[in-house]
């Protein structure tokens, strides 16, 4: 008998967890906002399926409106699932539980989904992935003033969006079990370099359009109030280690690295 996924989130990644999940026998379907299950809403259609994926997100940064929008997620699509009688995995980022992350409004706020998410889902998977390679434009493109871009200084182990993917289709297969699963890229490297390899509509960033990593502490462009924070947000170069340089060892490293194809 055929598996049915349904995926909570549009845009990459839900495209890429689909495709996932189609590629281990699952029957998957996407649903956001636009296809009119809006976690946010006061009501939601009911689902049918064996499994619901979260996978929403928010572009915010700051605490307030992070931490309210993925803790109304959590109980949205926890509570769905539980109507279709569905398992719930929750896609969430390594580490995202540490306090000295708790400063910065988006990890705040995923922590947030995290315990929302054990207190109403019974049958409850959490996946946790390092940051995908897509994340060194989203620092560029949050990060700007006029051609410049800056970076904060971490260290980080970056995964492959299609590797984070198939991560969460094995999960909902079943080939891979447990209450949490955590994975990470295979090839440690700041982001400035993630950011240098990453290629822009010209190619890779060149080195003159970027400038010094920011130093803990300082707001970085852009930013407001202490969702955009450096140090706040652990972020600072001299406690670098804490988006996952140094992750856990049950964490499985997944390639391809960033040049690989």
């Amino acid at each position: 008998m055929c598996m049915h996924a349904v995926i909570v989130g549009g845009g990459a990644s839900g495209v890429a967890i689909q495709r996932a999940c189609e590629a281990e026998g699952i029957r998957a379907r996407q649903v956001s906002r636009s296809t009119g299950f809006d976690v946010t809403a006061n009501s939601l259609p009911q689902l049918e399926a064996d499994v619901v994926i979260e996978a929403t997100n928010i572009v915010a940064t700051g605490r307030k409106s992070c931490v309210e929008f993925f803790e109304r997620s959590a109980r949205s699509v926890a509570h769905a699932a539980a109507q279709a009688g569905a398992r719930h995995i929750l896609l969430s980022i390594v580490n995202t539980d540490r306090p000295e992350v708790q400063g910065y409004g988006y990890f705040a706020g995923k922590k947030a989904q995290e315990e929302t998410a054990r207190r109403f889902s019974p049958a409850l998977t959490i996946v946790r992935t390092t940051q995908w390679f897509e994340f060194g434009a989203q620092v560029l493109q949050r990060n700007r003033l006029g051609p410049l871009g800056f970076v904060p200084g971490m260290r980080i182990k970056p995964i492959a969006l299609e590797a984070a993917a198939r991560v969460l289709a094995e999960t909902a297969s079943g080939k891979r079990g447990g209450d949490l699963v955590e994975v990470s890229g295979p090839e440690e490297m700041t982001l400035w370099e993630l950011v240098r390899r990453t290629p822009g509509p010209g190619g890779c960033v060149p080195a003159h359009r970027l400038r010094a990593r920011i130093p803990a502490g300082s707001p970085a462009p852009g930013s407001r109030g202490g969702g955009g924070r450096t140090g706040a947000g652990g972020l600072g170069e001299s406690r670098g280690s804490i988006l996952t340089a140094n992750p856990p060892s049950r964490i499985d490293r997944l390639g391809p690295t960033i040049n690989q194809p």
